[in-house]
């Protein structure tokens, strides 16, 4: 079977930027291993795949709701308690909640008794709605997709330095007032309903009693490009998003009641991480999210361009 060689290319581009580019499609055979079908690895196959659904798209309403469209293409090996998963082709999904068909290119997934990563480029288009009212819910869904999630905080972070700090010439500087703003309901993090709290010095990041309130710190800088930003902090951060509780299947799938408010953690890969003033990031694996953050999975992406709607 022939298949073609996926090509990438990593550009760094503005609002107002245009560029054309050329691709040129190289042809790549697409080795398919042997079968042999039997009743056992049927059942085998459909263990393990019913487990990379899971783990993948989500156990939230929102990755309960998607559909693998050619799950065919999925072949599993499971060895020593680790599972990887490989697609000859990309992934086709259906997200009838958020409304958005997404083609998944899967680079990398592996899954022990610790640990899930994965990793892989996504595209969405919009499906059509078979009415206003479900036009209406799906706008609906994605805010509460969008709110508490990794983004939404970034975003938030980029919108805090903007407010923090302003350009005195060829240089950065605080503003005067904000000490009076920070911590307070003009502070970004306040009103979009985060708390945050960071490691202390020589502490691992395990108990309560490990973390220090945010206080004065800066958590992102600039960076060479004026959309971009530099994450960076010491060891584990704990975010607290109040707006929102935490969903019934996050709750059953911790054997615990659902909390007020949902608890994330973020571990960065290095010391600088960049983002940008929309909240998103590409440097692969270089930002781990545990708790609540970590178990929302593809079931609840949104596409790069999506837009909070106005209010």
């Amino acid at each position: 079977m022939i298949g073609y060689k996926m090509e990438k290319e990593d550009l760094i581009l503005f609002n107002k930027d245009r560029i054309a580019m050329d691709f040129r499609l190289t042809p790549e055979p697409i080795q398919m291993k042997e079968i042999n079908v039997t009743w056992k690895s049927d059942k085998v196959w459909l263990e393990n795949y019913d487990l990379f659904k899971k783990t993948f798209l989500g156990t939230s309403v929102n990755g309960e709701a998607c559909r693998i469209l050619n799950e065919y293409v999925l072949t599993f090996d499971r060895k020593r308690g680790l599972l990887v998963a490989t697609a000859s082709r990309p992934l086709q999904i259906e997200n009838n909640r958020l409304g958005y068909g997404i083609v998944y290119y899967l680079d990398e997934f592996k899954l022990d008794d610790v640990y899930v990563r994965y990793a892989g480029d996504s595209f969405f288009t919009e499906m059509e709605p078979q009415s206003e009212g479900q036009t209406k819910q799906w706008i609906k869904n994605r805010q509460i997709a969008y709110n508490g999630s990794l983004r939404h905080f970034l975003t938030t972070l980029g919108k805090r330095f903007e407010l923090r700090y302003k350009m005195d010439g060829e240089n950065l500087v605080e503003r005067d007032d904000w000490l009076s703003i920070s911590g307070r309901k003009g502070d970004p993090l306040i009103k979009e309903g985060f708390e945050v709290y960071l490691t202390k010095s020589h502490k691992s990041g395990i108990t309560i009693s490990d973390y220090r309130a945010l206080l004065n710190d800066s958590l992102v800088s600039s960076a060479k490009n004026d959309s971009e930003l530099l994450l960076s902090f010491n060891k584990k951060m704990k975010v607290y998003y109040k707006k929102e509780s935490e969903e019934m299947n996050y709750a059953l799938d911790n054997f615990s009641e659902p909390k007020h408010q949902q608890t994330s953690y973020i571990l960065l890969g290095k010391d600088l991480v960049i983002i940008d003033k929309n909240g998103r990031y590409f440097e692969t694996y270089m930002i781990e999210q545990q708790g609540y953050m970590g178990w929302e999975r593809v079931g609840d992406q949104l596409p790069f361009d999506y837009v909070q709607p106005k209010d």
